[in-house]
């Protein structure tokens, strides 16, 4: 195989020769690099056709395969990969006992029936995806070839991914979760509203930044709030000693399904988002500012009598009914949410705040809703999950590859193919391009010598 690729080295020495002088005359290595890069894919493209081809080879002619299966046809095959399109031939087969029919070459090397897009090209989709639109990750993934946004929703769709955690289980006292959702555009004017719950086990300085410590994302769309939960409980229950932890707070705004959370977390306290109270008491404060602070003052030294009244007060002065109704609905939701108020007063010094605005932000906002595009629900839900997959630190080429069925019955193969894949793979450190060691000497001939042979 290393022959192939020095062949078609070779055949390319004048494209390559004539680039590297564009390229030093303009004082540009990029068009040196571009054009090496499309030899390479060539390269590439035929050592894999060379590869399937030798191991298809190899099989008819072994012995062992005769007792087994019989030869029923060659047929021709084209897959993706990361150098481009790639046609190759393989035999068909049938096994003699159980008259099943398949392709040797095919199964031994992991390309499944069906399959069109070899598994690092789909990873790369995938992380692609990730980020950007499904028609831009379409044109990017493989070099001139192009591949449609459907098949690119559909890879996205198709994969369950998720990490695994460790198995020793963490000794920690007290552990934090929050909670909140993005508001992401569907088709028919609706808004999909896909969850995001975080864990983690503190803050820590990181320079001038506050990080937090051994997060781990959860997020879906569509999942009833007690499955929702419930996975999140799963998770701990993997990840530390329940038994040692002392307290859970549970962050967000108070919506149902955050505090859903207390009825499936043990030693759970749920904690009010400041973030989210300070709207409500600027959205109760616009038409008298001067009570704003008032409330602020009463809410810090968590006397709730003396809130109500401020509101009450505000309520009675307001004349227009639209207003009014705001700094009713800001009361109602202060007053509901005392508990998670009031438990800074006890537990502040482990309070540090709730960030679950700007993990929506990184999250999900970033692909699903800063942008003006639509969605289905099975969209969102399954790029909510992605992009908490990635942000758990999961590799999607590893999980891909872990995932794939392995044809057992074929290992009796593995030496005669390994031998013969050696055998086309050996050749002399010495070796060198005669078609570039003879001919006309010049600088530039020289210096392509040099990066060939370096």
């Amino acid at each position: 195989m290393i022959n192939r690729i020095i062949q078609i080295i070779i055949e390319n020495k004048d494209f390559l020769e004539k680039s590297l002088e564009r390229s030093v005359k303009a004082n540009e290595i990029s068009i040196f690099s571009k054009d090496l890069r499309q030899v390479f894919d060539e390269a590439g493209r035929k050592t894999l056709v060379g590869i399937l081809e030798g191991i298809d080879t190899t099989l008819f002619e072994n012995k062992r395969r005769k007792q087994e299966y019989e030869t029923k046809d060659l047929r021709k095959r084209t897959v993706l990969t990361d150098y481009g399109n790639i046609e190759y031939y393989r035999r068909y087969y049938r096994n003699k006992k159980t008259k099943e029919y398949v392709y040797l070459a095919d199964e031994k090397m992991g390309i499944e029936k069906n399959e069109r897009i070899m598994k690092d090209v789909e990873s790369n989709i995938i992380e692609i995806a990730h980020d950007i639109s499904y028609l831009k990750t379409g044109k990017r993934v493989v070099g001139n070839e192009e591949i449609s946004a459907t098949t690119v929703m559909h890879k996205v769709r198709k994969e369950e991914l998720k990490v695994e955690t460790e198995e020793e289980k963490k000794q920690i006292k007290r552990l934090y979760i929050e909670a909140d959702e993005d508001h992401v555009s569907e088709r028919g004017n609706k808004i999909g509203m896909p969850k995001l719950i975080y864990i983690h086990e503190g803050n820590y300085k990181k320079g001038k930044r506050n990080m937090l410590k051994n997060i781990h994302y959860i997020g879906c769309l569509g999942k009833k709030s007690e499955d929702l939960w419930l996975e999140v409980a799963e998770y701990i229950d993997k990840k530390y000693d329940v038994k040692n932890i002392e307290k859970v707070y549970i962050g967000g705004d108070g919506a149902a399904w955050i505090k859903e959370g207390l009825n499936w977390i043990e030693k759970s306290e749920f904690v009010l988002d400041r973030f989210h109270l300070l709207k409500y008491i600027n959205q109760a404060t616009v038409e008298f500012p001067k009570y704003r602070d008032k409330l602020w003052y009463n809410i810090n030294i968590y006397d709730p009598i003396s809130v109500e009244n401020i509101f009450k007060e505000i309520i009675n002065k307001t004349e227009d009914e639209k207003r009014k109704e705001k700094v009713i609905d800001s009361y109602k939701y202060v007053m509901k949410q005392w508990k998670g108020i009031e438990i800074y007063e006890t537990d502040g010094k482990y309070l540090k705040g709730c960030s679950a605005e700007g993990h929506i932000s990184h999250v999900y906002a970033d692909r699903m809703s800063s942008r003006p595009r639509t969605w289905s629900d099975d969209g969102i839900d399954k790029m909510s999950r992605l992009r908490t997959f990635v942000s758990n630190g999961g590799k999607i080429y590893e999980e891909l590859i872990k995932k794939k069925k392995i044809n057992t019955k074929l290992r009796k193969y593995d030496k005669i193919i390994e031998r013969n894949i050696k055998s086309n793979m050996a050749i002399s450190t010495g070796t060198k391009l005669p078609i570039i060691e003879n001919g006309l000497k010049t600088e530039t001939r020289e210096l392509l010598k040099e990066i060939l042979y370096a």
